[in-house]
């Protein structure tokens, strides 16, 4: 039992702190550009999107 108490804990400390940080982010606005080409090897471009939040670090991902 205990031992899955600590890992109820470990996993609430991990968790816990995003949503409530997520939660208080107002989304602004999103932008996407073209970063390059992607590495698969498909002749696709590689695009970044960047979300924009009130009061929070903004949140960039890269999609091919």
């Amino acid at each position: 039992m205990h031992i899955i108490t600590k890992l109820a804990d470990r996993l609430l400390e991990k968790v816990a702190p995003t949503v409530t940080a997520d939660a208080a982010c107002r989304y602004l606005s999103t932008d996407r550009q073209i970063d390059g080409f992607c590495t698969n090897g498909t002749m696709g471009v590689r695009v970044r999107t960047t979300v924009h939040y009130d009061n929070c670090p903004p949140k960039v991902t890269f999609n091919c």
